[in-house]
């Protein structure tokens, strides 16, 4: 090889080189950009960030504050007739006043009591009358077999 192809040679790679370098330098460049775009949007981000979330607080403390308006409203404006006034108010007065705890838990279990007598005696009357008896228990057949006997001694 000549002195001639090397210097072209060295000058073609230079060239290259060159190019390659400059390509790069605008890729970094680009890159750097683009970094310092990122930084400019998350600080913006960050600084609206508060705001928007105070916004949003305020409106959802708006909303529930209409809610609770609006239902004691309706609450209040709940039309009554005559006879649910009067019962209201009735039920406010007490003009009978409330028996005393022990004799309403008297009278339950008096009426426990009773009740339960009566379904005994209506279980027993209705057993006997299933089983051909009197409701005392007595046999009901023995009457009327005595007397059939005493009509066959007879005749």
């Amino acid at each position: 090889m000549s002195a001639e192809e090397i210097r072209e040679r060295a000058e073609r790679l230079e060239r290259r080189a060159k190019g390659v370098r400059s390509r790069l330098l605008r890729a970094v460049d680009a890159l750097d950009e683009r970094r310092h775009q990122v930084e400019r949007i998350t600080k913006q981000a960050k600084s609206m960030a508060v705001p928007a979330l105070g916004g949003t607080l305020a409106v959802l403390a708006l909303f529930g504050l209409s809610a609770a308006c609006f239902s004691a409203a309706i609450r209040r404006r709940r039309v009554l007739t005559l006879s649910d006034r009067a019962a209201e108010f009735l039920r406010r007065a007490e003009l009978v006043p409330r028996p005393s705890f022990a004799r309403t838990m008297g009278e339950k279990l008096a009426l426990s009591l009773v009740s339960f007598a009566a379904t005994e005696l209506a279980h027993r009357a209705t057993k006997n009358f299933v089983d051909g008896r009197l409701p005392d228990g007595r046999i009901a057949v023995r009457p009327a077999l005595e007397a059939h006997r005493l009509e066959l001694k007879t005749t």
